[in-house]
């Protein structure tokens, strides 16, 4: 089994295209072969939020399948290239991944 975490951090006056992010990606995860569930979760002080999207994985070989899709390459080439053309909007979002991979400690 293996997850995947992508943690997205900002302001809360951004918060809703954070959302959107999020909305997307949830609705490209519909269907998608190997994979086990998905979860969001929130936490939340003052100023700033943070979304965590979370995907469980039969392998990480499903994951790493569902990722490197055409449509998801592409998405990232173009934002790339308009982020250094400067048409597009520097949007301040902190973003960590983590991934995990299910491990058998009694084995130790």
């Amino acid at each position: 089994m293996f997850i995947s975490q992508a943690c997205f951090e900002g302001d809360k006056i951004i918060e809703h295209k954070i959302i959107a992010k999020l909305q997307k990606t949830m609705k490209e995860t519909n269907d998608v072969e190997g994979l086990i569930s998905t979860d969001c979760w929130l936490k939340e002080n003052k100023d700033r939020v943070e979304y965590v999207f979370v995907t469980k994985w039969k392998s990480k070989d499903h994951f790493k399948k569902w990722l490197t899709r055409e449509e998801h390459v592409e998405e990232h080439k173009q934002m790339n290239k308009q982020k250094k053309q400067g048409s597009q909007e520097e949007v301040k979002i902190n973003k960590t991944l983590r991934q995990y991979e299910i491990v058998d400690i009694s084995l130790f």
